[in-house]
């Protein structure tokens, strides 16, 4: 087999599961964990049986996979793609909208392959969905978690809003033209926004990390009724005319394996990837709205 040599980057809590996949998967001969934690970098290696270095210069790859920090990606991604180097980068893109309009030029200039890993679009119940409606009307979103032990860098709308955004864009076909938002404690545990296109679609979001259970539903209203996709359980449902015409499980598979597996297989020269460099560009130009609306909305109302 032709040789195909993978770097990924970040040993941290979701880079082990990307080396794990990337090292299991049939068409990646080579992967090496880069962390500026040798001993972590070492560690992850050895439980998967990869290579391992703190210096990703001192490699070639063929392909990276980017899971560190979202302050650096840009840092860490911009100087591989002028190498030429097709890059995955975990979801948002980048920490600013100048950062992620950077990396597009880039990949579009290098013509290399460019990924976002919003990983919510491999869903299969979410897959279900976009196939089944038909004249998208409004799109209701609510993904609510429990705290974490350690609460995430990120606020809430760039740690979890930002999925549904990019569903939302998804469903729509269109970027908003007006954004609201709020948030009771300033957006960094909880946040509620509408989105309105020109197109007449509506969406509404909400995303909190205090919740007691895990909650991550789609209700959209269709031509032909209201569809509600449980993202968590693997379910589809629809309701018609006041009833439940169609409720059925949906069969899950490895969200995290499939865009990886579409990544390696986009930069050996299959279909281009679902989720582009364009994409997550515009997922976090609306997540940046959002912010911004929130951040307007909590100095009024403490003025």
């Amino acid at each position: 087999m032709q040789e195909f040599h993978v770097a990924s980057i970040g040993a941290g809590s979701f880079g082990r599961h990307h080396a794990r996949h990337l090292s299991q998967h049939p068409l990646v001969t080579t992967v090496t964990v880069v962390d500026s934690d040798a001993a972590r970098a070492e560690a992850l290696a050895e439980a998967n049986g990869t290579r391992w270095t703190t210096d990703i210069a001192s490699i070639t790859p063929d392909a990276a996979v980017i899971a560190v920090p979202t302050e650096y990606h840009r840092a860490i991604a911009e100087p591989l793609i002028a190498r030429g180097v097709s890059v995955f980068i975990e979801k948002p893109i980048a920490g600013t909208d100048a950062d992620a309009a950077a990396l597009v030029a880039a990949a579009e200039r290098a013509g290399v392959v460019l990924q976002v890993g919003h990983i919510e679009r491999f869903s299969t119940a979410f897959a279900a969905l976009a196939a089944a409606t038909r004249g998208v009307t409004h799109i209701a979103a609510r993904r609510h978690n429990p705290p974490r032990p350690v609460p995430p860098v990120a606020d809430v709308v760039l740690d979890l809003m930002i999925h549904d955004i990019d569903l939302a864009l998804t469903l729509a076909g269109a970027m908003p033209t007006t954004v609201t938002a709020f948030a009771p404690d300033g957006g960094s545990e909880s946040a509620v926004a509408r989105l309105t296109f020109a197109n007449g679609v509506t969406a509404d979001l909400s995303a909190s990390r205090l919740s007691p259970v895990v909650e991550r539903v789609l209700t959209v209203h269709d031509r032909d009724g209201v569809w509600r996709a449980d993202l968590a359980a693997g379910r589809l449902a629809r309701t018609k005319d006041g009833t439940i015409a169609q409720d059925a499980e949906i069969a899950p598979r490895d969200n995290l394996f499939t865009e990886l597996d579409e990544f390696v297989r986009a930069v050996k020269g299959g279909p281009q990837p679902t989720v582009t460099g364009r994409d997550g560009q515009a997922a976090l130009a609306v997540a940046e709205r959002i912010r911004s609306a929130i951040a307007s909305t909590s100095f009024q109302l403490s003025a």
